[in-house]
C-alpha cells in the first residue's frame, strides 16, 4: 500500500520511511529519497522521470530518473505537498500506468515501485484550495500514518535525550554520562518547536561544552533555560520551586494545546484525569 506520513517538520518521517522500508518485502532492494521542497520546479519532472542527452538545454548526458531507479524498490517523496500541479499530474499517471517516459524519450519504461510520502501540512486542505489533486491525493492515502510531535511524547522524551547523548560522546569521542535533574525538567518545560532534530543539536553542543561529567543549565542555549513567557529565568538554586515551575508552566500549556480538554490533557500528560485534578488545585490553575 501508499502510506501517507503526517507530521511536524523534525519528527522523524523519513526515519519511519526507512523503518517501513526496511521491514517489508522491498528490504533487499533500492530506497530512494527525494526531498520535493528543494527541487527547482523546471527540473522535477527530469529528476523523477530521467532525460534524455541534448533533450533540453543543459542535458549533456542521459539521466535515469528516480522512479527507475527505485524500481522493486521503495521511492519515498518527502514534502509532496511542494510539488507543482503540473509535476502531480505525471505522478499521478506514473503510479496508475507503472510506466514512466524520459524527457525527450520515445519509450515508456515500466517500473515497480511502493510510494511513501511525507507531509508537514493538511493534504485535505491542500485540495479543498485547487493546490494539491485529489485524485493523486487519494492514491498517496491508502494508509496514513500521523507521526507525533516531542513536546507530547511525555516520558519519551528522556529516552531520546539519552539516545542523542550516546550519539553524541560516540561522534565528538567524549564521556559524559548523563544529564542534571533540572536539565530534564527544562527539557519537560520547553515546546521543542523543531522536534528530534533540534534535541539532537541541543545534546550535541551541550556535549561539545560540557567540561564535567554531567550537562548542567549552563550550556543549554537561552532560549530553553528562558522562560520568556512567564519572565522566569530557570535557576538550580531551589529544585523543589523550580519544578513546581515548571511543571505548572507543562499542565497550562498542554491545557492550551487541547483547549481545556482534560481527559485529553491529561492522556498527554501520561497521567489519570484525578491526579490532573489535583494538580489543578494545587498550582492553583482556574479549570
Amino acid at each position: 500500500m501508499s502510506v501517507l506520513i503526517l507530521g511536524e517538520s523534525g519528527t522523524g518521517k523519513e526515519f519511519v520511511a526507512r523503518k517501513i522500508h526496511a521491514e517489508s518485502n522491498r528490504a533487499s532492494k533500492p530506497f530512494v529519497a527525494i526531498d520535493c521542497g528543494a527541487l527547482p520546479k523546471d527540473l522535477a519532472a527530469s529528476e523523477f522521470f530521467g532525460h534524455i542527452k541534448g533533450s533540453f538545454t543543459g542535458a549533456v548526458t542521459t539521466k535515469t530518473g528516480q522512479f527507475v531507479e527505485a524500481n522493486k524498490g521503495t521511492l519515498f517523496l518527502d514534502e509532496i505537498g511542494n510539488l507543482s500541479y503540473d509535476v502531480q499530474i505525471q505522478i499521478l499517471r506514473a503510479i496508475q500506468e507503472r510506466k514512466v517516459k524520459p524527457i525527450g524519450g520515445n519509450k515508456e519504461i515500466a517500473v515497480d515501485v511502493r510510494i511513501l510520502t511525507a507531509t508537514n501540512e493538511d493534504l485535505s486542505q491542500a485540495v479543498v484550495r485547487g493546490n494539491f489533486r485529489e485524485d493523486l491525493y487519494h492514491r498517496l492515502n491508502e494508509f496514513a500514518i500521523e507521526v507525533p510531535n516531542l513536546s507530547s511524547r511525555g516520558e519519551d522524551l528522556h529516552l531520546f535525550a539519552q539516545y542523542f547523548l550516546k550519539e553524541a560522546n560516540r561522534e565528538l569521542h567524549r564521556t559524559v554520562e548523563g544529564f542534571d535533574e533540572d536539565v530534564m525538567m527544562a527539557f519537560g518545560a520547553y515546546s521543542w518547536p523543531g522536534n528530534f532534530r533540534e534535541l539532537k543539536n541541543v545534546v550535541r553542543r551541550a556535549v561539545l561544552l560540557s567540561v564535567n561529567n554531567r550537562i548542567t543549565l549552563n550550556v543549554l542555549p537561552r532560549v530553553i533555560t528562558d522562560n520568556t513567557e512567564n519572565e522566569t529565568v530557570i535557576s538550580s538554586d531551589n529544585l523543589k520551586s523550580l519544578k513546581d515551575k515548571l511543571e505548572k508552566q507543562k499542565i497550562i500549556a498542554t491545557l492550551e494545546k487541547t483547549r481545556y480538554n482534560k481527559s485529553k490533557a491529561a492522556e498527554l500528560l501520561q497521567i489519570d484525569r484525578k491526579t490532573l485534578y489535583n494538580k489543578l488545585k494545587q498550582f492553583g490553575i482556574e479549570e
